[in-house]
């Protein structure tokens, strides 16, 4: 019995510490100063020039961004400069919880905000991470493919280096072939490299060394 109730403590403790966590980050996002939001909120009230219809009516569908909600059911709508500085927040504490709520806002952000999300996720420690990374490994942007494999190598995710190490930018492979170097596989670089001739394998051979 006093186990049970000291484990259930124990998750009582835990979860306001999360919802504390979850508050404070919203906070700081709010009052962050940030001269973009200034500029956004300038946008917003400047009227657009009247456009000449050519081929009809535009419909623009706008993204729902509700990942902030999962840390704060009433943070209501938070500018791109608020939600980077909560991402950047989430990254350094690196827990399984923050791991959760990155990559729903994977799914959710683009641009320069994904790849800081994909930064993130590669700073936290969760089992969910790797499959997150892969998934990010996936997309056609080369800022992505190369924050994905940063944090495959902050881990040492040998198969997921192992990937990178044929992506089709030199950058990306670069990046892989470090990672599989400070992961002690230089086996593996080695047999990649093997009876290859074309700039990203020789780009490598002559970076490795020094960045090493």
């Amino acid at each position: 019995m006093f186990a049970l109730g000291s484990a259930s403590s124990d998750m009582v403790v835990l979860g306001v510490v999360m919802l504390v966590l979850g508050f404070g980050l919203i906070s700081l996002a709010k009052f962050w100063p940030s001269s973009a939001k200034a500029s956004a909120s300038a946008a917003a009230v400047e009227p657009a020039p009247a456009a000449k219809e050519i081929t009809g009516p535009v419909v623009a569908f706008a993204r729902e961004i509700a990942w902030p909600r999962s840390i704060d059911p009433d943070a209501g709508v938070l500018s791109e400069s608020e939600r980077r500085v909560v991402v950047e927040g989430l990254g350094i504490v690196g827990d399984a919880w923050c791991a959760r709520i990155l990559a729903q806002a994977y799914d959710e952000e683009d641009g320069e905000l994904r790849v800081l999300v994909v930064e993130a996720l590669g700073m936290c420690e969760s089992g969910d991470v790797a499959a997150a990374l892969e998934r990010a490994y996936t997309s056609y942007v080369v800022a992505e493919r190369y924050a994905a494999i940063d944090g495959a190598s902050r881990r040492g995710d040998v198969a997921l280096l192992e990937r990178g190490m044929r992506d089709t930018d030199g950058s990306v492979a670069l990046a892989a072939a470090y990672g599989l170097h400070r992961a002690k596989r230089g086996d593996l670089v080695d047999g990649a490299l093997d009876g290859r001739d074309d700039a990203r394998a020789n780009e490598i051979r002559r970076v490795l060394p020094i960045l090493v």
